[in-house]
């Protein structure tokens, strides 16, 4: 560097030299400096290549309505898997930017809040959390050619729809959880159900799965009973769901508009009967929420959850760092996380644009040397096929988007929290 410098100063000196009328001599002696310090070195802003572009993302999360209560835990674990791509050295060199946005738990808000991030330049897209708000605001994203991963969309009905390799999932379908739902209630010795149900792609979806895999293993249920999304009253439903004297309830519920059913259920002295939960309620603190106290306790559910190893280990010791109460997890953190993380390896191996992320989606999840965090990223720049183990588990996303590999967890109730009793892994 100090030759640089040397050089340059001389090159210098005799142009002022030669400006000042110098000799023939010192215009040679310019010629021989140059050469030895060619004027690259001394120019980079001529000469260096033109900076990346970076990686614009953006979070698709409830924050308002009946989610609102789970949208920042999950939301967290997309904004730790940015923050450590940043620190170690962005994609291209270039940190990676995340925008916030807020999807609502609903078509309207989320299409808003998406035409906002493509408007600020995001070309992935990490939501949204509730499958029918994905459903209506998918064709948009298509159409922008923005890549959407969602951590939280379990509705059967992607797996069906056309999505052009724009969509892809790190949670697994509800067909999967409607078999491990089953199983838990066979194993319990329940012979008799009843559901009640949210009336929405997720809601349908998974109490239809649900009550085909409890009748093949010999169940009966009694009646499914759904309720409008918007509803602000349930008590004509919940009667109808206790009228068949079922063994247990089943409920897939939100918090919000769940605190609506289960109030005038434990008014009904329904909650004498043993109910089981899904996802849609896990971490959400329904005691409190609701106002129930103890009421719910014991009360199990399912959810997907994070299969154990390396991968896991470390994402559950760096969400603890960053999660207000010290919590090492929270519902679909570890799927969000997962879903940036993918766009991110992408980028690194094709580019920063919504094709190039889309294009890479399926070959980051699978078929490679396997890696775990940010190395994968490192070794996708340098354009090694990678094999990414996410925080939730091997993921190995098949060509409709859908994890083929998966993890469930058994939880239980006690006050507002939902420790988990066991888990059931599902392989690729």
């Amino acid at each position: 560097m100090k030759n640089r410098k040397a050089l340059a100063l001389i090159a210098i000196l005799a142009l002022v030299a030669v400006a000042c009328g110098g000799s023939d001599e010192v215009v040679e002696e310019v010629e021989v400096e140059t050469t030895e310090a060619p004027a690259t070195t001394e120019a980079p802003a001529t000469t260096a290549a033109p900076a990346a572009d970076p990686l614009v993302l953006a979070s698709l999360m409830p924050l308002s309505g009946d989610l609102a209560s789970l949208g920042p835990g999950i939301a967290l674990g997309a904004a730790l898997a940015v923050e450590q791509i940043n620190a170690a050295g962005g994609i291209n060199g270039q940190p990676v930017v995340l925008i916030e946005g807020d999807s609502g738990c609903d078509g309207a808000v989320a299409l808003t809040s998406l035409n906002d991030v493509i408007a600020q330049g995001a070309q992935g897209v990490m939501g949204a959390a509730c499958s029918g708000t994905s459903l209506a605001i998918l064709d948009t994203a298509i159409s922008a050619e923005v890549v959407m991963v969602s951590p939280s969309n379990t509705s059967p009905q992607f797996t069906k729809i056309d999505k052009k390799g724009f969509y892809a999932r790190t949670a697994p379908s509800d067909l999967l959880q409607g078999d491990v739902l089953a199983s838990l209630l066979v194993e319990d010795g329940v012979q008799t159900v009843s559901i009640i149900s949210r009336a929405d792609s997720y809601g349908r979806g998974l109490a239809e799965a649900t009550a085909a895999a409890f009748e093949a293993a010999g169940g009966t249920v009694k009646t499914i009973v759904y309720h409008a999304t918007d509803a602000t009253e349930f008590t004509s439903e919940v009667t109808a769901v206790g009228k068949g004297g079922a063994e247990a309830i089943v409920g897939i519920l939100f918090p919000e508009t769940g605190c609506g059913v289960l109030q005038p259920a434990f008014e009904q002295g329904l909650l004498d009967t043993p109910w089981y939960m899904t996802d849609g309620v896990k971490d959400a603190g329904l005691a409190s929420l609701c106002g129930l106290g103890t009421a719910l306790d014991g009360f199990k559910g399912t959810a997907p959850g994070a299969a154990a190893g390396e991968a896991k280990d470390a994402f559950e010791a760096a969400y603890a760092g960053v999660s207000a109460d010290g919590s090492p997890t929270f519902i679909f953190a570890p799927q969000a996380y997962d879903a940036v993380m993918l766009m991110a390896i992408s980028a690194a191996a094709n580019g920063v644009t919504g094709p190039e992320i889309a294009s890479g989606l399926v070959a980051a999840s699978s078929g490679g040397e396997k890696c775990i965090g940010v190395a994968c990223i490192a070794l996708a720049a340098d354009g090694v096929d990678v094999d990414y183990v996410g925080a939730s588990g091997e993921i190995e996303l098949d060509q409709a988007g859908d994890p083929t590999a998966a993890t469930y967890d058994i939880w239980t109730t006690e006050g507002d929290t939902n420790p988990v009793l066991k888990s059931v892994d599902f392989g690729s």
